[in-house]
């Protein structure tokens, strides 16, 4: 029996306890059964990698560990709220359309791009590509001769900014 067959065989014998372990982690049986497969693949695939130093166990739970938080840190990623003016307040009815609504829309407006210019220029030139105009990352970049990853940076760090400045608008 080869090492691969014999850490397969030990893989399949802790698959149980995976599952356990990630689904209380996760608290959804959807993505806990996504993380478990992946998992698995992932031991599987680099299953010459492994060195018979330590437990399968201990090298199965840290892959599954990596995997939740790949998991967790891409949800927090795709977690954000759009900063468009439009449909800030919720569609209490999309047929009948609020007699006030482009007021308060043009308002929104003036506000958001109030709060937009008091940034400073590297943020607010960011903000207003991205968001305003709606240009994609790469595209954004490119007219801005930076990077991807300094474009993302500067618009996290805009709307961390421009948070306080719209609440102070508002009030």
């Amino acid at each position: 029996m080869s090492r691969q067959e014999s850490l397969a065989d030990c893989v399949v014998e802790h698959l149980p306890f995976l599952n356990r372990m990630i689904r209380a982690l996760t608290r959804n049986d959807s993505i806990s059964e996504d993380i478990v497969q992946q998992t698995m693949l992932k031991a599987l695939v680099h299953a010459d990698q492994f060195r018979f130093d330590a437990s399968p166990k201990t090298w199965l739970v840290s892959i599954a560990m990596n995997e939740v938080r790949q998991v967790c840190r891409c949800k927090w990623w795709t977690h954000s709220v759009p900063l468009r003016t439009e449909n800030v307040e919720g569609d209490r009815s999309p047929l009948v359309p609020s007699p006030n609504a482009g007021y308060h829309a043009r308002e929104r407006e003036v506000l958001l791009r109030q709060a937009v210019s008091r940034l400073p220029e590297p943020y607010r030139c960011v903000i207003e590509l991205r968001d305003l105009q709606c240009l994609p990352l790469m595209e954004a970049g490119s007219r801005l001769r930076l990077t991807f990853s300094a474009v993302k940076t500067r618009r996290r760090r805009a709307r961390k900014k421009l948070a306080p400045l719209l609440s102070a608008l508002k009030s």
